[in-house]
C-alpha cells in the first residue's frame, strides 16, 4: 500500500461510484447511476481498491456488496459528497447575495434608524448573511475602509470628497428640534428663536460635521448659540437626556420618529436651516462590493426611500 496520503490516491468520481454501489447493489446499475459505462466503472473500482489497499466490494452472482472496509470508506464518502454539495449551494448563495459576511462601519447619524432597519430587512430577505457593525468617527472609519477591515461605511459624505472611495448618496436629512412630550414648548404652535433658546440644547462636539452647520445656522439667524451643558453624538445619551429633562435635541426626523409615534417625544414646529452632506454609503473604489454587500446596499436604498416619504 502506498504511503502517500489517501486523498492523493482517490478521486471523487471513485467515491461517487462506491456510494452508488452501496445503494444499488450492482456494478452495472451503479455505473448507470453515475452516467459511466460498466467497463469504466470496473476500472474505477479497481483503481480505488489499489489506492486504498483494501478489498472494498465482494462480487457474487446476485450482485455486489460492500466489505466492512468498503462500508467504512462509503460512510466517509457520503460525508465528503454531502459537504461538497453544501459548499456548492453556499457558493451559489454567495454569488446571488443570499449568503456571506459584511463588516459595516457606521457614523452616529446612521445608527438610530437607517442601519438597524436596513439590517432587519436584510435578516428577512437573506437570513444567511451575517454582519459585523462598528460605530466610530469618520476619520477612523475612513482608515478602516481603506485598509479593508470594513466593507461599507454609512454616514454623511459628499460625492467625490475622497478619490479612493465610491460614494452613493441615499437621502438628505431634514432636521427638527426634539423634546420630551411634556416639554413646556409643546404648548406653542409657532415657537420662535427666543422660545427655543430659553432652554438648554445638546449639541455635537467640535470636530463633528453637524456642529459647524449648526453654528453657521445661528450666525445666519443673528442669534447667540444656546446654552449647551452637554455635548455628545450618542443617540442613547441624547434620548435619555431628552426624556428626563427640558433639554432640546436638534436631530434628523427619522432618529426619533418611533418615539414620536409612541408618544414619548415630540418634534417642535421649528425649521432648522442646515446645510449638510447627504446620508451616503461608501466603499473602496478598487474593491467591488460583494453580492452580500450589494444586498445590504439595496436595503439601505429601500429604507432611505421610506425615510424620504416620512419627511414630506
Amino acid at each position: 500500500m502506498s504511503t502517500s496520503p489517501l486523498h492523493h490516491r482517490i478521486r471523487l468520481s471513485q467515491l461517487r461510484l462506491l456510494v452508488a454501489l452501496s445503494e444499488t447493489g450492482s456494478l452495472q446499475r451503479a455505473a448507470e447511476a453515475i452516467h459511466v459505462t460498466q467497463p469504466a466503472a470496473t476500472k474505477a473500482l479497481q483503481q480505488l481498491e489499489q489506492g486504498t489497499g483494501e478489498v472494498l466490494v465482494q462480487r457474487s452472482g446476485t450482485g455486489s456488496v460492500l466489505t466492512p472496509q468498503g462500508e467504512i470508506l462509503c460512510r466517509r464518502a457520503r460525508l465528503v459528497l454531502a459537504e461538497l454539495q453544501d459548499a456548492e449551494k453556499e457558493l451559489g448563495m454567495w454569488h446571488s447575495g443570499a449568503a456571506g459576511h459584511i463588516t459595516i462601519g457606521t457614523l452616529p447619524v446612521s445608527t438610530p434608524y437607517l442601519v438597524p432597519f436596513a439590517l432587519s430587512q436584510l435578516l428577512q430577505t437573506a437570513p444567511r448573511i451575517t454582519t459585523t457593525v462598528l460605530e466610530g468617527n469618520s476619520d477612523a472609519m475612513f482608515k478602516d475602509l481603506k485598509a479593508g477591515s470594513i466593507d461599507l461605511l454609512v454616514g454623511r459624505f459628499y460625492t467625490g470628497q475622497d478619490k479612493e472611495l465610491s460614494t452613493e448618496p441615499l437621502y438628505e436629512s431634514v432636521f427638527r428640534l426634539g423634546v420630551r412630550t411634556a416639554h413646556p414648548l409643546t404648548t406653542l404652535s409657532h415657537p420662535g428663536w427666543s422660545d427655543v433658546l430659553a432652554y438648554p440644547w445638546i449639541l455635537p462636539p467640535a470636530g463633528v460635521r453637524t456642529r459647524p452647520a449648526l453654528d453657521d445656522m445661528f450666525r445666519r439667524a443673528l442669534v447667540a448659540p444656546p446654552r449647551t451643558p452637554v455635548e455628545s453624538t450618542s443617540y442613547l445619551v441624547m434620548r435619555s437626556l431628552m426624556f428626563n429633562s427640558d433639554i432640546i435635541c436638534p436631530m434628523p426626523v427619522e432618529a426619533f420618529q418611533d418615539d414620536v409615534k409612541l408618544g414619548l417625544a415630540q418634534l417642535l414646529p421649528f425649521v432648522l436651516d442646515l446645510t449638510l452632506p447627504p446620508i451616503s454609503v461608501v466603499w473602496h473604489e478598487k474593491r467591488e462590493p460583494t453580492p452580500a454587500a450589494r444586498a445590504f446596499i439595496e436595503q439601505l436604498r429601500l429604507v432611505s426611500r421610506r425615510i424620504v416619504d416620512t419627511q414630506t
